[in-house]
């Protein structure tokens, strides 16, 4: 990466991938480019260890894993801030991406979660700004930072020039208080049916294995089938995406699959992401027997005690559409919202920011986009004539 438009206004220090610190950082900024050739594993456990150290932390990071493995981007660009001391004080991670021809060099850099702080406001701004001129630096048209994990105060997220919009809700189990609060925690139908699943002879084991992740996609076609019957769409990745995961996250330590039996068939299977202090509920599913055992609740509540025992401090439930704070159980998603607030979690209001650095690329980035549109349905409606003309 060249560094020269950065370093010309604050310490930016730029980096390949492999010149992650060992020990310490200099003070001041730093910025490591990932080429999409080069994936960006090798960062998780660094990226880990940081965020430990970052005590107070007000986002949520996982994110960016997922996003990174599912997303086809170009390159990927690491920014940190470190102290006079050489402490971790901010971190975020950006994806850039260009489309394929004929709009290639219309670049985008999407953050998946917003800056990682010690909770203060002025690193947050700061570090956002570090990732503005990263954007501009590559000549992207513009940078987005996504809806997974946000600053709590609402003036934090509130970023002079970009356009912010409320879109979804975050679920979120706070696990600093003991076992016995959380049990109170969760609803008496949770607490009825957890039981109901030990009754039932429902044990749930932890493993890390490639097959256990497979068996959460297998799982997750039965929650398909189900959807689709009620007109419901539901959406799932391919095949691939899973043993990338398992490669990058499960099998390194940064992923964990929890798996429920009964008589020795799996039955419900949920995996999660762990990053510093925080975890991540990504993808579970169940069949018709895990519905009826209940084996869906006690594979969550024996990963709510795992994490607390093992000294997290959050479990994100995932996200839901803000809409259905209205309390409508007429709502398709009501019933999801439901479930997760049965286990205690409270919900908070998840923001996207985005701003437009070069305009007039935007502007013709859109029109390339309808002609393209034109062009490939003008084809399609040409499709039958010329089959007539064939005949």
């Amino acid at each position: 990466m060249q560094c020269a438009a950065l370093s010309s206004e604050s310490r930016v220090h730029c980096h390949s991938a492999e010149g992650l610190p060992i020990g310490g950082l200099d003070a001041g900024w730093h910025v490591w480019e990932i080429a999409r050739d080069r994936r960006p594993e090798a960062l998780y456990h660094w990226w880990d260890g940081a965020l430990k150290t970052i005590d107070g932390m007000i986002t949520q990071t996982s994110g960016w894993v997922e996003y990174g493995l599912a997303t086809d981007y170009q390159r990927a660009v690491l920014v940190a801030g470190a102290s006079e001391k050489g402490e971790v004080e901010a971190m975020a991670v950006g994806f850039i991406s260009e489309p394929r021809w004929p709009l290639r060099g219309f670049r985008r850099i999407r953050f998946p979660a917003y800056p990682s702080t010690r909770g203060d406001d002025g690193y947050l701004q700061e570090a956002v700004e570090v990732c503005e001129r990263v954007a501009r630096q590559w000549r992207c048209m513009a940078v987005e930072f996504l809806s997974v994990g946000q600053p709590e105060e609402v003036s934090t997220v509130e970023l002079p020039g970009y356009a912010t919009r409320w879109d979804r809700l975050e679920y979120v189990l706070d696990l600093t208080c003991g076992e016995e609060a959380l049990w109170e925690g969760l609803s008496r139908r949770h607490r009825r049916n957890i039981k109901l699943s030990g009754n039932r002879d429902v044990r749930v084991l932890h493993t890390g294995t490639l097959e256990s992740v497979r068996r959460v996609r297998q799982l997750q076609l039965e929650v398909t089938r189900r959807h689709a019957v009620k007109g419901d769409p539901f959406g799932l990745r391919p095949p691939e995406a899973y043993d990338a995961l398992h490669r990058a996250l499960v099998f390194p330590g940064l992923g964990r699959v929890y798996c429920a039996y009964v008589n020795g068939q799996v039955v419900s299977a949920a995996l999660y992401l762990t990053f510093g202090q925080r975890a991540r509920w990504l993808y579970s599913g169940s069949d018709e027997l895990g519905l009826s055992t209940r084996a869906s609740l006690a594979v969550i509540w024996e990963a709510i005690v795992d994490l607390r025992r093992e000294g997290f401090r959050e479990l994100s439930l995932g996200t839901g559409n803000r809409e259905i704070q209205s309390q409508d159980s007429s709502h398709p998603a009501y019933g999801l919202h439901e479930f997760k607030l049965g286990f205690g979690a409270r919900t908070r209001r998840v923001a996207a920011a985005s701003k437009t650095l070069r305009p007039v690329a935007v502007r013709v980035h859109r029109a390339l986009q309808r002609v393209r549109s034109c062009v490939s349905n003008g084809r399609r409606r040409a499709s039958p004539a010329r089959a007539e003309v064939d005949q």
